[in-house]
């Protein structure tokens, strides 16, 4: 009889949960249960009943949005002492947004970002702790967004989820805290004593740029000002999205329910947070007397909204000819003598 060594087991387990096989399978059942359960004509009668005219006042809402988060990245990586235009921002956000449809998590493209800014920067520890600040404070202007309307409308949520907002709000501020503390960075740096890879060194290295930050709370004001307008302006496109398909839904409600949404939607066991996602729509929004067939369209058009907005990253992905930064200055070391050549001619 063989025996399962549990180290093994963790990691079969492991594996077997971080498969895009698995998660597949999550999000096929999830839907499958959910299309079983719902009146599929009032579902196809609420979606070919959107508002041309909502519809595109949604859009335009998101691509608003997408604008501010831009700025609000640009303004960390001029506050690191870096030089990269708007325009590329622009395209490294839209390239981050098409990769999120294909990689496990929504934080996949973050990771796309990074490296790519990274290549045109030539500081990979600042670009990555850009993509850091930005993402953190948005994830932290989003709780705040559910937090202060949960505490206003508590029998909404429940104590059930309320707890879990709360708690998720406490994990982001500890994660705050750890990078704010040099005395527990420096205690989690000692975890990585052998570090044949280095690792640690690349651990230091993005510290540091995120804790440079500590100092200029002027700006860190403005980064989370700029993360508040940003997540609002998400939750107002749902809720004009909502609109076009006649559904009238106090907005405070949105408010409320779409962090948590978005929030749920991160949780890497399913394809791009699809079936999870629909399934907290029905929830959430039924407390409101939103019928399932209702809250999976309003799901299935801010889905096909974000989507067909993202797909224009590929096509700057396509595009994309930038030069490591590198490379650069050995162009420019060899540009040098034949530029002081023709100036002594």
């Amino acid at each position: 009889m063989t025996v399962t060594e549990p180290g093994s087991m963790r990691s079969r387990l492991s594996a077997l949960f971080g498969s895009r096989l698995f998660r597949a399978a999550v999000s096929i059942g999830l839907l499958a249960a959910l299309l079983v359960t719902v009146d599929l004509r009032e579902l196809g009668s609420t979606l070919g009943s959107v508002s041309p005219g909502l519809l595109a006042l949604g859009i335009f809402v998101f691509l608003v949005a997408n604008m501010v988060s831009v700025s609000k990245w640009s303004l960390i990586i001029s506050a690191q002492g870096e030089r990269v235009s708007f325009f590329y921002l622009t395209t490294l956000f839209y390239i981050g947004l098409f990769f999120n449809n294909f990689l496990p998590t929504n934080f996949g493209g973050d990771v796309i970002k990074a490296f790519r800014l990274s290549r045109a920067t030539g500081h990979g520890a600042d670009a990555a702790g850009s993509v850091v600040l930005d993402r953190v404070s948005s994830v932290l202007a989003l709780l705040l967004i559910a937090v202060v309307p949960a505490l206003v409308e508590l029998r909404l949520l429940g104590t059930g989820l309320l707890l879990l907002v709360l708690g998720m709000l406490a994990l982001l501020a500890l994660l705050i805290g750890l990078f704010a503390s040099e005395r527990a960075a420096r205690r989690l740096g000692g975890l990585f004593r052998a570090d044949p890879i280095g690792i640690r060194k690349h651990l230091k290295s993005f510290y540091y740029s995120i804790h440079d930050f500590r100092g200029q709370r002027r700006t860190l004001l403005s980064v989370m000002l700029i993360s508040l307008a940003y997540q609002g302006l998400q939750v107002f496109t749902v809720y004009v999205l909502a609109l076009s398909l006649g559904i009238d839904v106090p907005l405070v409600y949105y408010f409320i329910f779409i962090p948590i949404v978005l929030a749920v939607s991160m949780v890497p066991i399913s394809l791009n947070g699809l079936g999870i996602r629909e399934l907290t729509w029905v929830v959430l929004f039924g407390q409101v007397s939103v019928s399932q067939a209702e809250a999976i369209s309003m799901s299935i058009l801010a889905f096909l909204v974000m989507t067909v907005v993202s797909l224009a990253g590929g096509v700057f992905y396509m595009f994309d000819r930038t030069t490591p930064a590198s490379e650069q200055t050995a162009e420019a070391a060899r540009a040098a003598p034949r530029e002081a050549g023709h100036g002594s001619s």
